[in-house]
C-alpha cells in the first residue's frame, strides 16, 4: 500500500506497513500489535492514532 513507509510511531520507527502486517498475520487487538511491534512504548503520542489504525485495518479484513 502506499503508506506502508509512512512512520506511525517515531521513537520505535513503527511503520504503518509493519501495524497492518501485525493484524494481517493475526493480531486480533491494539494489545496484540503492541506486543508484536513494540509501538507505543517510547514517548506514547502515538498510541491513540495507531489504535485508530488497527481499528481501520481489522475493519478492512471483514470485507
Amino acid at each position: 500500500m502506499k503508506n506502508d513507509q509512512k512512520e506511525a510511531c517515531h521513537c520505535k520507527n513503527i511503520t504503518y506497513g509493519r501495524i497492518r502486517a501485525a493484524v494481517q498475520q493475526g493480531a486480533k487487538s491494539a494489545e496484540e500489535v503492541q506486543k508484536i511491534t513494540g509501538y507505543g512504548t517510547g514517548c506514547g503520542k502515538c498510541r491513540e492514532f495507531i489504535e485508530y489504525l488497527i481499528r481501520d485495518y481489522l475493519e478492512q479484513q471483514k470485507h
